[in-house]
């Protein structure tokens, strides 16, 4: 495996937590959400760790303290594209892989996260997304895959015409990327969409048109892409009436985090 850096981004509030706390602070069975990732990452192979901060970023900076990472400041939080264009400074001149993950995806297993670096290096693409296909998919971003199956961009479900929210292979939200392609391509994010954010996935769509190739690692494993493998996460999935329609990855992992402090 070349080298390879990993950006998570652990920037948001989580307003949803309904607690002051940053949403990466939280805990599942006993530890932060972020050193979870932090340590699934390390576990994979990744050479160096930048966490992108932003809300109360002195708190997650100290929970972090002795873990030797480096840091970006996302001084607003515009999305999560424009929460790795802060992070653009540790990875300009670098001419290895780097993978993007969420901070409050603590339980993507380093196989996983492997995959992604495996595919990559073995497909020459310029990124390579984690998804999922699922017969009633929740808000993800829709793959969409022109007539010969190779992958043409990444849709957030806002901005999803009729067709493309019928497609049942979804962006998990974890990706590796060869570093200058991707640096390239930040510098062509718009905020010209449904929620008016920089989207990390409309780097996918600038890469094909400059002809680089995308790809996807598909997993089969729900309960691992939800974040969702411990008793406790368990124990609160089995009470939704039906996994696949939970709003979002963030529900259920908010959820689950909750559920581990009432447990306590």
């Amino acid at each position: 495996m070349n080298q390879t850096k990993v950006v998570i981004l652990g920037a948001g509030k989580g307003s949803r937590m309904r607690s002051d706390l940053p949403k990466v602070l939280h805990e599942v069975s006993g530890r932060p959400m972020i050193l979870h990732a932090v340590d699934r990452a390390r576990a994979a192979g990744m050479d160096e760790v930048i966490i992108v901060v932003g809300y109360k970023k002195e708190q997650v900076m100290s929970a972090l303290a002795g873990e030797n990472i480096a840091f970006a400041v996302q001084h607003e939080q515009r999305g999560t594209g424009h929460a790795v264009m802060a992070a653009r400074e540790h990875l300009e001149g670098f001419g290895g892989n780097v993978v993007v993950l969420y901070g409050d995806m603590p339980l993507l297993g380093e196989a996983t996260i492997r995959s992604l670096v495996e595919r990559r290096e073995a497909s020459g693409a310029a990124a390579v997304a984690l998804t999922i296909e699922l017969d009633n998919p929740p808000d993800f971003g829709r793959i969409v895959r022109d007539a010969q199956g190779k992958v043409v961009r990444v849709v957030e479900v806002k901005d999803c015409t009729e067709e493309e929210l019928a497609i049942r292979e979804v962006n998990v939200g974890a990706y590796c990327f060869d570093s200058a392609a991707l640096v390239e391509a930040l510098g062509e994010l718009s905020d010209d969409n449904a929620q008016g954010e920089y989207y990390l996935t409309d780097v996918f769509e600038t890469m094909v048109a400059r002809g680089r190739a995308t790809d996807t690692v598909v997993t089969p494993n729900l309960e691992e892409a939800l974040g969702v493998n411990d008793p406790v996460a368990l124990a609160f999935a089995e009470k939704l009436e039906d996994i696949q329609y939970a709003e979002s990855l963030y529900e259920l992992i908010d959820a689950a985090a909750q559920a581990a402090r009432d447990a306590e």
